[in-house]
């Protein structure tokens, strides 16, 4: 039998059937369960979850002289670091990320080639991208981040590199870190993967199940990579740490050394969280990217198994339960993109409806706050299984009525 209480009411012995609130705010992500310590309601009450259901059959009862309410929960901020900081709207940045994006890949695919020949790696110029990196996401926190996401299987392994720079940039600002510390864990993004110079062509760009020595020599990379910053004589911690501890899991079945989760740092857990999600959502051979939202509900169900919850929290604070440039289903029968992140409730973001599922066509762009008592998210699509492009998508965010999707839209549904 449930009912229906304040969190504040919480007590020892009470079993939990569903927690209030959207998932991502929860710090348990598996609802169900036995209240068997007081600290189990602070992270609760912490968390900003206001209801809670108890099933009175299977744990006690909320009573009238219930232990008073716990202390105010402290709200989690993303603080803004490093570079300018002046907010711009997504159209405005779209065009300066586009630029840093592409100097990103020049600048990756220079630091691959020069490991490549056993030549020594230029770091400055990759501290410089991580910087501008870092000043993007200041100005807007999404534009580099969707931008960084639309690449092909033929930029995949420099662009990869660059988008989990840019992610854990974001991350290691949601965790309140410091500058320098933030800095350094951009430029561990950036060279995370760059042991795969040593795995030959013919595996990283098979599209067919690999072999179990294929799997073998894959999974080299990470140490092959660690040998390589050491070669360019990168001695800062973080680069080296992220570079071969980023296959590591938190239930100790990763690679290269099966580590435990308290004998792997933050930082590698954060690349682990950070290069699983923009892996998802990429093409590369032998997968076709997915979209945001199921690449986040795909790590939020492996969180304590394969990912660090504080480092997934973190993560998911800063790109959204629905990242910009999601397709979503509505509950009226119409498809959606995400254009805004709503961080008060982040499972209403505001987003612009451009297609109707019933007549099988689009409809005029139309900008959209997906609050209570106005449509409701079924859920997520991808664009192309509709004939639109994520490229479309995102230009459709940037300028909704001016750009050329828009008006091809709203030329189309008028006839």
């Amino acid at each position: 039998m449930l009912k229906r209480i304040r969190a504040e009411q919480l007590g020892v012995g009470m079993f939990v059937a569903r927690l209030g609130g959207p998932w991502i705010n929860h710090p348990f992500w598996r609802s169900r369960f036995l209240i068997t310590e007081e600290d189990q309601i602070q992270q609760i009450v912490g968390a900003g979850v206001q209801d809670v259901w108890i099933d009175i059959l299977k744990g006690r009862n909320v009573t009238a002289a219930e232990a008073p309410p716990p202390p105010p929960p402290t709200p989690v901020t993303a603080p803004v670091t490093g570079g300018e900081s002046r907010a711009v709207p997504l159209e405005a940045e779209l065009a300066r990320a586009r630029e840093i994006v592409a100097n990103g890949k020049s600048v990756v695919g220079s630091m691959f080639a020069a490991a490549r020949m056993g030549k020594v790696m230029e770091v400055s110029g990759a501290l410089l991208l991580v910087d501008s990196a870092s000043s993007s996401l200041s100005r807007h926190a999404q534009a580099l981040i969707a931008l960084a996401r639309l690449k092909t299987r033929h930029d995949y392994t420099y662009l990869h590199s660059f988008a989990v720079c840019a992610l854990m940039i974001a991350t290691g600002r949601a965790l309140g870190l410091p500058d320098a510390e933030v800095r350094q864990l951009g430029l561990g993004g950036l060279v995370h993967d760059i042991g795969k110079v040593a795995v030959p062509d013919t595996i990283l760009n098979k599209t067919a199940a690999m072999t179990a020595a294929e799997e073998e020599t894959m999974r080299r990379h990470p140490s092959a990579g660690y040998r390589i910053l050491n070669e360019a004589r990168l001695y800062t911690h973080i680069p080296l740490d992220v570079c071969i501890h980023h296959h590591e899991r938190v239930d100790g079945r990763g690679y290269p050394f099966g580590l435990a989760a308290h004998e792997i740092s933050l930082h590698a857990k954060i690349a682990a969280v950070c290069d699983t999600y923009d892996s998802l959502t990429s093409n590369h051979p032998g997968h076709q990217a997915w979209s945001p939202a199921r690449a986040m509900e795909y790590i939020a169900v492996r969180v304590d198994t394969l990912f660090d919850r504080t480092a997934f929290q973190a993560f998911a604070r800063s790109v959204g339960i629905y990242p910009v440039g999601t397709v979503l289903r509505l509950a009226s029968n119409r498809l959606a993109v995400v254009c805004e992140q709503n961080p008060a409730a982040p499972l209403q973001p505001g987003a612009i409806v451009f297609h109707s599922i019933a007549d099988a066509a689009p409809l005029p762009a139309e900008r959209i706050e997906l609050i209570d008592g106005n449509d409701s998210v079924l859920a997520f699509e991808n664009a192309r299984d509709w004939g639109y492009t994520d490229e479309q998508m995102l230009a459709l965010c940037a300028d909704p009525a001016g750009g050329a999707l828009g008006r091809e839209l709203a030329e189309i549904a008028g006839g």
